[in-house]
């Protein structure tokens, strides 16, 4: 009875220890699956967290861009910028100039514990292009309607490069004028004893886009009205500026003051507004006498320039543009849509020098990156 009892005992601690360690199996199981659960819930959390920070990064491109690294910045020159995502996530971005008007961005987004296990890491990249507009120059004046060079004045066509400027595109000469009707419309008092007042590969152009007015206010995919929305400067119709010249405050270049259209020269060192190009829209006409400027003009008037002022960029007049006296000396190209059809005259010993070099500054010089089409973000690792 004793040796019965005495086995049953025995049957019943070894099926509770057999219990006990069943019990201990699954709970150690579930604690294992608890915990590589967690563990996964929480990678997944910070890739999440890591790949919405090199996202972040990525975005911020466009939206905190200095229009200075434009110019400033060439081919193989990096630059490095951080920010910081929300949950703590960081992302770390590195711009890189390519050739022409490209940049190539690599955002690494880092989420959790740097350098430990706990951490995750994204890296995406997308290439950049400058999104500046397509302006059909033709020629160093488009004009559509009349047009009078007189007295000493000179409009030329042939590629010039202002002093001191590099990084220019190739030459490539284009017309002196280029307008509608060649024949009825032109009017050269000043060319008399073969004086060369204009000039270019051909000196004209007769051509029906230049009455046609989507020639001076679409550009591509973008128009006139695209690029005012984008001015620097906005000035109201009837506003009359003398003397133009750079403001800056030690190195920094002061961009609210109204006759601080950038700085022309090229010194050594560089000036602060040198890599200043602004767009500047003009709300109705617009007198402007004496100094300097560079960048685009929109003038949603007529343009009257006196004084000897001196511009590098590009000019799009809805109106007339009239110049005489010591007028304006212009590098870069001119199109006056002459919206009423009235007479553009340019004398004195004004001049207007087309310069592929001077449109390209400012025209990249104007514009944001905007990513490539097709295929320009890319998923590193």
């Amino acid at each position: 009875m004793d040796r019965t009892r005495q086995s049953e005992k025995g049957m019943a601690l070894m099926m509770s220890l057999g219990a006990i360690v069943i019990i201990g199996v699954l709970m150690g199981g579930v604690l294992f699956v608890a915990t590589q659960d967690y563990r996964v819930g929480g990678n997944t959390v910070r890739a999440t967290r890591a790949a919405a920070a090199a996202e972040l990064g990525l975005n911020r491109v466009p939206v905190d861009w200095n229009l200075a690294d434009n110019n400033r910045l060439k081919t193989g020159d990096t630059l490095k910028k951080a920010y910081t995502a929300p949950r703590g996530a960081t992302a770390n971005v590195t711009i890189t100039r390519l050739a022409g008007s490209f940049f190539w961005a690599v955002s690494e987004g880092v989420a959790g514990g740097l350098g430990s296990q706990a951490s995750a890491r994204r890296r995406y990249g997308t290439l950049f292009r400058l999104d500046s507009p397509d302006i059909p120059f033709a020629g160093a004046l488009t004009g559509r309607g009349n047009i009078l060079v007189g007295g000493n004045a000179s409009v030329n066509g042939h590629d010039s490069i202002p002093s001191g400027w590099s990084g220019c595109p190739p030459k490539k000469d284009v017309a002196g004028i280029v307008m509608s009707d060649t024949t009825a419309g032109l009017k050269l008092p000043g060319c008399t004893l073969g004086k060369p007042c204009v000039d270019g590969s051909p000196k004209f152009i007769q051509t029906p886009a230049a009455a046609d007015t989507a020639t001076y206010f679409v550009y591509g995919n973008s128009t006139y009205q695209d690029l005012a929305a984008t001015a620097n400067l906005v000035l109201t119709g009837g506003t009359t500026l003398t003397n133009l010249f750079p403001a800056a405050a030690g190195s920094v270049c002061i961009t609210s003051v109204q006759t601080n259209w950038g700085d022309t020269r090229r010194l050594i060192p560089a000036g602060a507004c040198e890599s200043y190009y602004p767009i500047i829209h003009v709300l109705g006409d617009l007198h402007v006498t004496g100094g300097m400027g560079q960048g685009i003009l929109l003038v949603d008037g007529d343009l009257d320039m006196t004084g000897n002022v001196q511009f590098m960029g590009a000019i799009i007049v809805r109106g007339t543009l009239s110049t005489y006296g010591n007028g304006a000396h212009i590098t870069g190209a001119v199109m006056a849509a002459n919206v009423d059809l009235d007479q553009n005259t340019v004398l004195g010993n004004s001049s207007i020098k087309y310069s592929s070099c001077a449109l390209n500054a400012v025209m990249n010089g104007s514009a944001y990156p905007k990513a490539a089409k097709r295929r320009a973000w890319v998923d590193l690792y």
